[in-house]
């Protein structure tokens, strides 16, 4: 939604805007899928080589893999529509097929402007199949072209929400869902709006404290490369670790287990990421986008 509002705001030509998209989210796509299919296939392939007796199903090497396999572990196509090496790339990978047909996207806005609102919204909310990207994605971003486009002042909107309206507003839909409802993902994707309207306010704050800004700030300068690097390798292997010293033999460990390798994973990823920008800034670009 922000990255198309940026993008109607700037309103670049649309070859400068393939031009910016290709080292902000292709670059960086492929070196990630690079390292992560080195890290499944290459990797395995080397190990056969000096010691073949710690690889289970030798045969099941990336030299096996048909053209099908290549497309489903790497951009995502095929019995789902998620990579199958790092799930969270579908992100990425929907936004760049948006930013590619946004042309199209930007004349149904304009053309069509409460009917195109309407059908992207019943799509999103069915939810309807669309192979190519995912409901939400198209949703989302044809929010940010409204948002842009027609100046829509969603900031002051949210603001106008008092914090007992937020919080009853997520609570009700929290309680539905879990209370009442069937757990579909309709459900779940209304609660994901209601949680929006949570973290813009919190942001109205953040904004407002001096210190606290100048620290998000330098942070969310981290936040790709925390979103790139914290699937697969990171977070099962700090969940591995905290269940082998921490079990979920009960209802408190279980708990820890949901919270607490998280916020491991945001440090140890967001500190790998300064640390890299310090050592080599270069590499942390490409890795960055550019950010």
């Amino acid at each position: 939604m922000f990255s198309a509002f940026l993008q109607a705001k700037k309103d670049n030509a649309y070859p400068v805007l393939l031009k910016k998209r290709a080292k902000s989210l292709l670059l960086p796509y492929a070196i990630w899928m690079g390292l992560i299919v080195f890290y499944y296939g290459g990797l395995k392939l080397i190990i056969l080589k000096i010691a073949p007796q710690f690889i289970h199903n030798p045969e099941n090497t990336i030299l096996s893999w048909t053209f099908t396999d290549w497309i489903h572990n790497t951009i995502g196509y095929g019995e789902t529509n998620w990579s199958a090496l790092s799930a969270q790339f579908w992100f990425i990978r929907d936004l760049m097929i948006l930013v590619l047909i946004s042309p199209v996207l930007k004349w149904f806005v304009k053309k069509f402007p409460i009917g195109f609102l309407f059908f992207v919204t019943a799509v999103y909310a069915i939810p309807a199949q669309l192979y190519f990207v995912e409901s939400q994605a198209l949703f989302f971003y044809v929010l940010g072209l409204y948002w842009g486009m027609y100046n829509i002042p969603l900031f002051e909107t949210v603001d106008k929400i008092s914090w007992k309206e937020t919080a009853l507003l997520y609570m009700l839909s929290f309680f539905y869902i879990y209370k009442i409802g069937n757990g579909d993902h309709t459900e779940h994707y209304f609660m994901v709006i209601a949680s929006c309207v949570v973290l813009l306010k919190l942001s109205g704050l953040i904004i407002k404290k001096e210190k606290l800004y100048a620290v998000s700030s330098y942070l969310a300068g981290f936040s790709f490369f925390l979103f790139a690097i914290h699937c697969p390798v990171l977070n099962s292997t700090v969940s591995k670790v905290w269940i082998r010293f921490f079990p979920m033999n009960n209802t408190f460990f279980c708990l820890l287990q949901y919270f607490v390798p998280t916020f491991l994973v945001i440090a140890i990823g967001t500190g790998i990421g300064i640390a890299l920008k310090k050592i080599c800034p270069s590499l942390f670009r490409l890795l960055n986008g550019g950010r």
